[in-house]
């Protein structure tokens, strides 16, 4: 799969839940590709894909920009990103993400019938995850919340 036509639903998604969810605008950066190694930028929820298709979709930003997100969601104020709810907003914002994002792939090519696995949330500075043989391809977004990462990669199924 193109890395380019793997990453446009969720670039749509996106796009599409920041304005939704948090009436925030979004400035997407230029796709790159991450190579075999992703650094998180301190708060990274990960959504594992499977189907005729494997791979993930991380969602990647800073622990701050994580307690916005959740403040915005819940209109509550947060002093730490390990807060529950702060861990629970950013799962289900990654959630809503993945799934719309592999909606539209399915609806496309619906052989694929991919899915989702439920959302880990990993949170902690300078965190290396390796993808043994795969790269991936990621877009920085700039928002008034702070600088937001997605990062997709997907194979096919041996």
């Amino acid at each position: 799969m193109d890395p380019n036509q793997t990453l446009a639903p969720f670039i749509r998604a996106s796009n599409s839940v920041f304005k939704q969810m948090f009436d925030l605008e979004i400035s997407k950066g230029q796709v790159q590709s991450e190579g075999d190694t992703f650094i998180s930028q301190g708060f990274t929820v990960m959504v594992g894909l499977t189907g005729k298709w494997n791979g993930w979709f991380f969602l990647d930003m800073t622990q701050a920009t994580a307690i916005k997100l959740a403040q915005i969601m819940t209109g509550e104020e947060y002093d730490t990103a390990a807060n529950e709810e702060v861990l629970l907003a950013g799962g289900e914002v990654a959630n809503i993400i993945s799934g719309n994002a592999i909606t539209d792939i399915n609806n496309l090519q619906p052989g694929l019938n991919i899915r989702l696995s439920p959302p880990s949330i990993f949170t902690g500075e300078g965190m290396s995850m390796f993808n043994v043989r795969l790269n991936a391809c990621s877009v920085l977004f700039q928002t008034e919340a702070g600088n937001i990462k997605i990062n997709v990669v997907m194979k096919e199924a041996n």
